[in-house]
């Protein structure tokens, strides 16, 4: 999904990320939001992320017409200490109110060290690494996952009869800033396959290496949780909001920690640089690639290369977000 289309046409990326904000607003999305949703959609597209980009933004619009997710939430901060802050994403997407919560976090963090941000009862929140790399780069490390409500991938969650192999797959990403070399950024899902990765040959790993579907059902697990329940996903309010806006099933949560907070913090950074150095200069790659890369090195190059000659995308992926522009009646810039 996430390998550059083989056919493509180059966007940039101030025409995609104004062309989506547009859309958004027309599909009657508050203004703010829209503004935050599409820059960090075209984030993603821009660092070749493509499956939690600009492509997801047809079916937000359509799913906020259709009335599965609220377009006008009222983000209210539920709980809040020194160290912790939990806002309600009040059945919208879940953007907004984890970007929130990781925004205050980081304000904490930088005063106390480490902190927690969380969210809860809101719809998808995108790829994870949106929020940890926020807190990277106000001098941070953080960790991000989002969860659900045991109704969704729990009993009632419609398990019944599916392999436990492919239980769920929801973003997780860890972060930590260099000085020079690119970040380390995991920036994935827990799964050991990709959603589209199904079919007996897949099936057949399963009796080759089931320590790795053991250690993926794990981190599927210890995810749900962590951004489900243990934000308060698990409860008659939560239930509520999936009630009235069915696509608001999820929460999410960051922990933050000050680069500072147990050494000097350059002495992370060019620790960090060390280690993606050492990985590209000094080990033998996967086979079938030319360079072994930490994660993050990839992204960071796309990031580079994208903004300065446009996005690739592919002729059927406009094709889509062309659609949405006629729909919502929003002119697209690149016809």
């Amino acid at each position: 999904m996430n390998r550059p289309p083989e056919h493509s046409r180059r966007i940039d990326a101030g025409q995609l990320e104004a062309f989506s904000a547009a859309c958004f607003k027309a599909a009657g999305l508050r203004p703010d939001h829209a503004e935050l949703i599409s820059e960090l959609l075209t984030n993603s597209d821009v660092r070749g992320v493509r499956s939690h980009g600009n492509r997801a933004m047809p079916r937000y619009c359509r799913s906020m017409k259709e009335g599965q997710t609220n377009p006008d939430p009222d983000l209210r901060v539920l709980k809040e200490s020194d160290t912790a802050i939990l806002v309600t994403g009040d059945g919208g997407l879940g953007y907004a109110p984890m970007m929130q919560a990781t925004e205050a976090a980081i304000s904490k963090a930088q005063e106390r060290g480490v902190a927690v941000g969380a969210s809860c009862h809101h719809g998808h929140y995108g790829s994870a690494g949106h929020y940890v790399r926020r807190a990277m780069a106000a001098g941070c490390t953080a960790f991000s996952v989002q969860g659900a409500h045991p109704g969704r991938f729990g009993e009632g969650g419609g398990n019944t009869g599916k392999q436990a192999a492919y239980w769920g797959n929801p973003p997780i990403c860890f972060g930590l800033p260099g000085e020079s070399e690119p970040p380390l950024v995991l920036d994935a899902a827990t799964c050991i396959l990709a959603d589209y990765q199904r079919g007996p040959e897949f099936d057949a790993l399963q009796s080759l290496i089931p320590a790795a579907f053991f250690k993926s059902m794990g981190y599927t697990g210890t995810a749900n949780a962590l951004g489900g329940c243990f934000v308060g996903q698990n409860n008659d309010a939560a239930r509520a909001v999936t009630q009235r806006w069915p696509r608001a099933q999820a929460g999410g949560v960051i922990i933050v920690m000050s680069l500072g907070l147990f050494t000097d913090p350059q002495e992370v950074r060019s620790g960090i640089d060390d280690l993606v150095r050492g990985v590209r200069e000094e080990m033998e790659p996967l086979a079938g690639y030319d360079e072994a890369t930490t994660p993050g090195t990839i992204e960071h190059r796309n990031e580079l290369a994208y903004r300065r000659d446009g996005i690739p995308i592919s002729p059927e992926e406009l094709e889509k977000l062309e659609a949405a522009g006629d729909e919502f009646g929003v002119e697209v810039p690149w016809r």
